[in-house]
């Protein structure tokens, strides 16, 4: 529409300009008048442009967000199951950490320990709605910065911390696993698995599959930055929120 209008006015100031029923200053009024309506129809040509187009990117980040709200919803609802699992194994390396190497465990208890010894668990974040949206080069149409910065944050930084401290656990793991294989006289038999597991070394990895200190705060931090996006998104998005 605006560039018929372009082509319309400019139609008409050159048969204007070329007209010999209009004297030289209705002429110059003519163009001045005509250059004044087809500059304001490209200027608002290109406001609607921008405003249609900005009013689209809008749509797209309000159906990203209430999106990656749900995703770290999911994410705080696991991570607190896997802090409950890591008490577990704080309580089940604790008691493997004081096996005596002369006097043998009840049957019952070795056979339950046994039977966690290869249990692991870790964290699974909801991230290819956040990994798409990046790689889009669409983050900057999030009109809030702190909303951004605290989005960046909970996946490029809290999360990798996270998934570091459980890598080192998992590879601890994995070395006990391999030295009860090589150590263990009867794999099917769970009373074989007490004298290595009351060896020194195999003290000494149930100690390391402890969890300490830093993992629960990774895995805290990570809920305490989710809860934080959640309250942004919720007071961006308000009517969302009471539905």
């Amino acid at each position: 529409m605006a560039e018929q209008e372009v082509i319309k006015h400019t139609k008409k100031i050159v048969a204007t300009l070329k007209s010999d029923k209009h004297s030289f200053w209705d002429k110059v009024r003519e163009f001045i008048t005509e250059i004044f309506i087809i500059v304001f129809a490209i200027t608002l040509s290109i406001w609607f442009h921008s405003w249609s187009e900005h009013r689209s990117e809008q749509k797209q980040v309000k159906i990203f967000l209430l999106g990656l709200k749900h995703d770290i919803n999911e994410d705080i609802s696991q991570t607190k199951m896997v802090i409950n699992d890591y008490k577990m194994y704080d309580t089940l390396y604790t008691y493997i950490s004081h096996f005596s190497p002369v006097k043998q465990p009840n049957k019952d208890s070795i056979a339950y320990v046994v039977g966690l010894l290869n249990r692991n668990t870790f964290l699974r974040p909801n991230k290819n709605r956040f990994n798409g949206f990046l790689s889009a080069g669409k983050m900057n149409n999030i009109e809030s910065d702190s909303l951004v910065t605290e989005i960046l944050f909970y996946y490029q930084e809290a999360l990798p911390q996270v998934q570091s401290s459980e890598g080192g656990w998992l590879k601890t793991q994995e070395l006990l696993m391999d030295y009860l294989l090589n150590n263990t006289k009867d794999l099917n038999d769970c009373m074989s698995y007490w004298q290595p597991l009351a060896s020194s070394k195999g003290k000494y990895l149930a100690k390391r599959l402890m969890p300490w200190a830093q993992i629960y705060d990774r895995y805290n931090n990570l809920i305490e930055k989710g809860q934080t996006i959640v309250s942004l998104i919720d007071k961006e998005y308000p009517k969302e929120n009471k539905q």
